[in-house]
């Protein structure tokens, strides 16, 4: 069975957790003959991190450097679409120049989230152009990456005349319990990973810290990824008179397990998720996971997780407060947490995912 990606999320990301999705099923897809799919070449310049640094990928798609995003999505929105002969289309975002080429293949869409919809003050730039309803509405198959999301969509769309299903993400092998510490980074800290802005709260976190902090100074807080702290930021954490235990990190995927293994815990208090990955990566590495009590998270945490009441700073410090003091529920947690993360793995997502394919083209 012939399919086509389409380059649209390797365009517009270099990191991310769509992008990641995709290339992660391209490998499995490249690798393991036994699934029955053939993946033809992206044939595009990109900006994407996951293929551009990964040999085999880069290779086997044909992708080249763009340089920057711009570059990358001119060359994209200019470029005539395929008219290439496929079974099935599997478009990787929502671009209005998506919708065209491939004749005669099924299409399959995959929603992540309904963020921007529920949350409208949460749009990227990118959003403001997308085609998101519209893709799925003329879709063959629908793929939702949680329960949540599923029901979300659900809620928002109204009746999808396509089917439903819910594929799971994996988690990566590079995510492994005891891994060597990170240099550099405090002996004891609480871990938070990726963006910070919005409806991510790590406000209620920094609130929760400071409480915590007057208790133990010898507790750091350490965010990973998100970029640099701004200056709105520094203040509040001067405010907060936490800013000698706070630090920011930027780390490469490869020292994101020992960041994750050597952590206290690994707190994710966002009121809103798709999915959730590094609750997932966190428990792969046997770091136990505390999280908002919301959307797709209790999915992916289950009873490996440690749960507080979104947006509530006092719920979420107590819960910390609590592990901290109980060496034998933190240990727990480690051993349930990497039981539990070794049931998601992307050679499921890609034999779930491959038949939905096979189910379209018979």
């Amino acid at each position: 069975m012939w399919l086509a990606f389409d380059e649209q999320i390797f365009v517009a990301q270099h990191y991310g957790g769509i992008s990641r999705l995709f290339a992660e099923l391209s490998k499995q897809f490249l690798r393991d003959d036994a699934l029955e799919v053939d993946l033809l070449p992206l044939d595009a310049p990109v900006v994407n991190r996951y293929l551009l640094d990964e040999p085999h990928l880069r290779d086997r798609l044909k992708v080249t450097d763009a340089g920057t995003t711009v570059a990358a999505l001119a060359r994209y929105f200019v470029r005539m679409r395929p008219r290439t002969s496929v079974d099935v289309i599997h478009n990787t975002f929502y671009l209005p120049h998506g919708l065209a080429g491939y004749p005669k293949a099924r299409r399959v869409v995959t929603v992540h989230d309904m963020i921007p919809e529920l949350l409208p003050k949460s749009r990227r730039r990118l959003d403001f152009i997308t085609l998101k309803r519209r893709y799925v509405m003329s879709a063959d198959h629908v793929i939702c990456v949680s329960e949540a999301t599923r029901n979300d969509m659900l809620r928002v769309y109204g009746d999808i005349k396509a089917p439903i299903s819910v594929v799971y993400h994996g988690v990566d092998p590079i995510f492994r319990p005891s891994d060597p510490r990170v240099p550099g980074l405090p002996d004891r800290y609480l871990l938070f990973v990726g963006n910070r802005g919005q409806y991510k709260d790590a406000n209620v976190l920094l609130n929760a810290f400071a409480s915590l902090r007057a208790k133990d100074d010898t507790l750091a807080l350490v965010f990973t990824g998100g970029g640099a702290f701004s200056r709105a930021e520094r203040a509040q954490h001067q405010e907060l008179r936490i800013a000698d235990r706070i630090s920011q990190v930027s780390l490469k995927d490869t020292a994101m397990s020992g960041a994750y293994g050597n952590a206290l815990m690994c707190v994710f208090p966002s009121r809103f998720e798709g999915f959730g990955l590094p609750a997932l990566e966190a428990m792969a590495c046997g770091t136990p996971a505390v999280l908002a009590r919301s959307s797709s998270l209790p999915e992916v945490g289950g009873d490996a997780a440690k749960y507080f009441t979104p947006g509530d700073a006092h719920d979420l410090a107590g819960a910390i407060e609590a592990l901290l003091s109980d060496d034998q529920e933190r240990n727990r947690m480690r051993n349930t947490g990497i039981s539990r993360a070794q049931g998601f793995t992307w050679g499921t997502a890609a034999a779930k995912t491959a038949g939905i394919y096979q189910s379209l083209v018979g």
